[in-house]
């Protein structure tokens, strides 16, 4: 028999679905601005993105006519990941035990899906032609690099944050146990950190990767899509 759809979820559909008209309302603003007689508007845009439905979830900053490539990259992958948040929320039950198991480990692959997608962007950009040429790549990593961590801040379940190292194998501030759908059995479940550190992506004074080594920074992403990559197939192991 067909579940119907918790109304706690519904709600966070509809967060999602805001989201996105925003996001589409704000790329719609920038292109408009950028493409307008440059005689009739100023060379820099005051932007003000939502990114969370819940109050003083705001970012505020001066967009520049050459930062524009470099902030909608980021307004497209935001965009994605509510898509899928919001199609997770319509279709996924979480009557039962083990459908809320099942509902935590999907979220966590749509973050992880979307981080992914980050980092082979990111990998593109290395292998850029015209790397040397352009500043705006410098600013599209320092700003995907940035995202990264906006995901982890944001991806939680019932108010516990899935990447910040809670539910990592040497974490000793929490556990996270399953049942076993088909004995009964319990088993943990971990999550490993996947902040832009600890994926490699900024030093350890939390500095972004620059790309004045290209050939060093496409080695670290390549790395940081590996680590994501195990995470994203140990999740779906779950499922299985």
């Amino acid at each position: 028999m067909k579940l119907s759809k918790n109304p706690i979820q519904s709600a966070d559909s509809e967060r999602e679905t805001i989201i996105q008209k925003q996001i589409h309302a704000l790329r719609k603003e920038i292109t408009d601005w950028v493409f307008r007689d440059s005689s009739l508007n100023q060379n820099k845009k005051e932007i003000i993105l939502r990114t969370n439905t819940s109050a003083n979830f705001f970012e505020h900053f001066v967009l520049k006519r050459t930062d524009v490539s470099a902030i909608d990259s980021r307004l497209k992958f935001f965009s994605l990941s509510s898509e899928r948040l919001e199609k997770l929320y319509e279709l996924q039950p979480t009557r039962t035990t083990f459908q809320k198991q099942t509902f935590l480990i999907r979220k966590a692959i749509v973050y992880l899906d979307t981080m992914h997608l980050i980092a082979q962007r990111l990998s593109s950009i290395a292998k850029s032609k015209d790397i040397g040429e352009r500043k705006d790549l410098q600013l599209e990593v320092t700003i995907l690099i940035d995202e990264v961590n906006r995901i982890v801040s944001l991806a939680e379940y019932n108010n516990f944050r899935l990447f910040e190292g809670d539910f990592a194998k040497n974490s000793r501030v929490a556990s996270m146990w399953f049942i076993n759908e088909k004995n009964g059995e319990l088993f943990q479940v971990y999550l490993a950190t996947m902040t832009a550190r600890s994926l490699g992506l900024t030093s350890s004074n939390g500095n972004p990767l620059t790309l004045s080594s290209p050939i060093l920074f496409q080695k670290k992403i390549e790395e940081a899509i590996s680590k994501i990559t195990e995470e994203r197939n140990r999740m779906q192991s779950v499922l299985n």
